[in-house]
């Protein structure tokens, strides 16, 4: 309602509801805001404001979720997150002398930061047992990509466990006409609108959703992660194996991942090169040069940029794809895509690749820690992400 509506106004719109509907009060989760800015002697309080919402609630039998009032006291507390919460603490701390009807608190990190939206999730979860959506303000790509990444951290945390969950909101993209993320924020998306937040970090900051977990410093790393109401593919059947020279620059790598899709699908998806950018976060770009598979390739590991032009071969039984560099970085592989049933299928991978000197330098020149890289980050994220994109 974003405080639209008197009380009697809103009142209106409960009454309406319920002819409308007889079981609207078990079907409505909250309504977010829906009295207009409470000002006593022309000076707004949250403590006004909450005490107006408790009177909606009351008469209504409709919880409500703070929004705009949570702006306010940021603004009020000078985004002061240990005056917030004390004010915070007056109006929800004590559940059995005072009951309230807050369902929720909307967190737009936009507009009162990450950190704090972050402290506000978990006094709300941890003190008060509301729940916290996290909200987007016609936010960018990259701001609906932070928003998202949040929520769901928020929600695999520990104080969280015991809230109920609610859809959080980061669908203002689609009125966007462009977006400064590229891939596109959209592109993370699933068919059911669940954004893969695994994917949208890797992509974003080459961090799975359990490391960007442990730098938060609100939460507690050595909790379990629990499950969070934003898709997060994570698989354990990813099973690879490297060899490496002395030098640690030749190094071949085999790779398996199931795919649930079929090996058809599967095929078609991977040998459209020029989307590949889209599913592997190093990848700049893959354009074709020609009609005969002549391709050209740009990678970022670390801040230095690689690039190299390959000749590939499209398989058809199996179905897959072979290749091999004919300048610039010198690599060459095959995949193929193994059928299990009619709609899954396993991918198998196999490259050699010759490391440049300035990438084995970047890993202090050890092997080990460049066959890390190329196993379990470069080479899993990007299987992974084309898994679930």
């Amino acid at each position: 309602a974003n405080r639209a509506w008197d009380l009697p106004s809103a009142l209106e719109f409960v009454e309406e509801a319920k002819n409308a509907n007889s079981s609207i009060l078990s079907i409505l989760e909250f309504v977010e805001e829906p009295l207009k800015k409470q000002a006593v002697g022309k000076k707004w309080s949250i403590i006004d404001q909450v005490i107006a919402l408790d009177n909606f609630w009351n008469i209504g039998e409709i919880h409500y979720a703070l929004d705009e009032s949570l702006a306010d006291l940021a603004k009020d507390c000078d985004y002061n997150f240990g005056n917030i919460a004390a004010d915070l603490r007056r109006l929800f701390g004590d559940r059995v002398n005072r009951p309230h009807g807050c369902a929720a608190f909307v967190l737009k990190p936009a507009l009162i930061g990450l950190e704090l939206s972050l402290q506000l999730a978990k006094l709300a979860h941890e003190e008060f047992q509301i729940s916290a959506v996290f909200s987007s303000s016609f936010d960018s790509g990259i701001g609906l990509a932070f928003t998202s990444i949040l929520a769901a951290v928020s929600d695999r945390a520990p104080f969280s466990s015991k809230v109920k969950k609610y859809a959080h909101g980061v669908g203002t993209f689609g009125m966007l006409g462009g977006d400064t993320l590229s891939p596109s924020f959209e592109s993370y998306l699933s068919k059911e609108g669940l954004v893969n937040v695994n994917s949208l970090s890797r992509a974003l900051y080459g961090l799975s959703l359990d490391e960007m977990s442990d730098r938060l410093h609100v939460l507690d790393p050595a909790s379990p992660k629990r499950e969070s109401t934003i898709s997060l593919n994570e698989s354990d059947d990813y099973l690879a194996k490297t060899s490496t020279s002395t030098s640690g620059r030749d190094i071949a790598v085999s790779v398996s991942l199931p795919l649930p899709f079929s090996d058809a699908i599967a095929s078609s998806r991977f040998t459209d090169l020029p989307q590949m950018s889209r599913w592997s976060p190093w990848l700049n770009s893959v354009t074709y040069l020609d009609s005969e598979g002549l391709t050209e390739w740009n990678l970022n590991v670390r801040g230095v940029k690689f690039s190299w032009r390959a000749r590939s071969e499209v398989l058809e039984n199996p179905k897959g794809i072979k290749w091999e560099s004919i300048s610039g970085l010198k690599n060459r592989g095959f995949v193929e895509f193994e059928p299990t049933s009619d709609d899954s299928c396993v991918m198998k991978l196999k490259m050699s690749i010759i490391m440049p000197y300035v990438l084995v330098s970047l890993f202090q020149g050890m092997p080990s820690v460049v066959q890390e890289f190329l196993q379990n980050k470069l080479l899993k994220w990007s299987l992974e992400m084309f898994r679930d994109a």
